[in-house]
């Protein structure tokens, strides 16, 4: 094979990894709707929705019996996950699952909301379509650099098990612990792509062949610890969101903050933490690395994603929790962390590069 049609396939390969980073944001986006919106269970079976590929938009398309028809089929499904999970040493939460009433509650059926959760597992399916096509062509490394495709192969297993993970959510009418690993399983999925996005690059290297900031890098792989460990208090203070949302029946907004207990708290002084951590390192890379121009338009965007995300929880604490806040909000942390393990790669990469690279990323 030519030099040219190999570097046509890693070029094609580059921009699914593109695609696949942009439609992970939306799935993400997507489920931060659903979440918001109360749809969650608009489907009450998975993968199909009410039992079919293309969900009904009316409440006369369905058995008068369709609420006590699928809490059967969750019930027959809960108790085989939870024989499952037992001898894993998950007796706490399998004894949740089988025992906790409020999943066996079914809702009202509500066209909005069907389509709304419908649109969301549209958008996981192509993602999965995406990551599929990558890794078939990210086999034109296989002889030189066969760890990408083996990534890439890891994601898409990570992907699909994601895939499961949402017949679990549905399953377990949203159960608080398995929307957490939902989400940390986003986070390593956001993690692999980007670290395939920079792998394959052709370099970070300045013309001037300036050294890459060691100390700015090591920052970078504790600020995003430190993310993490905020992402998931947040997730803590969303669930508290939501139980306190449903005993409201999703009024009195100027109550939900109020009702919050030290995990809030501690999220709110938290984030002091993530500004000053992420404050020094924008500082850094725009003062040493501005010659880096992929890395120094990074450490824009990163400056922006934590301004916007700290006014959309300032919001969120102060305004009464509008409902556009907390999809933002999320939608944010996310694009934070991608921001930060792209720079934590960029600055370990050694590799020589051509000029024109510099702008494309």
């Amino acid at each position: 094979m030519s030099i040219s049609a190999i570097r046509k396939k890693q070029d094609w390969f580059r921009s699914l990894l593109k695609a696949s980073i942009f439609c992970t944001y939306l799935v993400i986006i997507a489920g931060a709707v659903v979440r918001t919106t109360g749809s969650g269970m608009g489907c009450p079976d998975w993968p199909k929705c009410f039992g079919e590929f293309i969900p009904p938009t009316s409440v006369t398309e369905l058995p008068s019996d369709y609420k006590e028809h699928y809490i059967l089929i969750r019930k027959a499904k809960n108790e085989k996950l939870a024989k499952m999970m037992a001898p894993l040493g998950l007796t706490e939460l399998a004894n949740q699952i089988s025992n906790d009433p409020s999943i066996y509650e079914e809702t009202d059926f509500v066209w909005q909301r069907t389509w709304i959760e419908y649109i969301n597992r549209l958008s996981g399916a192509s993602l999965g379509i995406l990551l599929l096509l990558a890794f078939y062509s990210s086999l034109v490394y296989w002889k030189k650099k066969p760890k990408i495709p083996l990534v890439v192969l890891g994601i898409v297993f990570v992907t699909g098990f994601q895939g499961w993970m949402g017949s679990i959510v549905v399953s377990t009418n949203l159960l608080p612990g398995v929307l957490t690993a939902h989400m940390i399983l986003a986070f390593v999925v956001i993690a692999g792509l980007v670290y395939l996005y920079v792998k394959t690059a052709y370099g970070f290297r300045s013309p001037s062949g300036m050294k890459m900031d060691n100390t700015t890098r090591y920052a970078l792989g504790l600020l995003i610890i430190i993310t993490l460990v905020q992402v998931l208090i947040g997730t803590q203070v969303r669930q508290q969101i939501d139980v306190i949302a449903k005993s409201l029946d999703m009024q009195s907004r100027d109550l939900w903050i109020s009702q919050l207990d030290w995990i809030f708290k501690f999220h709110r002084s938290f984030s002091l933490l993530v500004l000053i951590g992420n404050g020094w390192v924008v500082y850094q890379i725009l003062k040493y690395l501005h010659h880096y121009f992929a890395v120094y338009r990074a450490g824009i965007y990163l400056a922006v994603f934590v301004g916007i995300a700290a006014l959309s929880g300032i919001i969120m604490a102060y305004l009464n929790v509008p409902s556009w806040a907390q999809p933002v909000h999320l939608v944010l942390s996310c694009l934070i962390f991608g921001t930060q393990v792209y720079l934590f790669f960029a600055l370990g990469r050694k590799t020589q590069i051509r000029t024109k690279s510099m702008t494309s990323i």
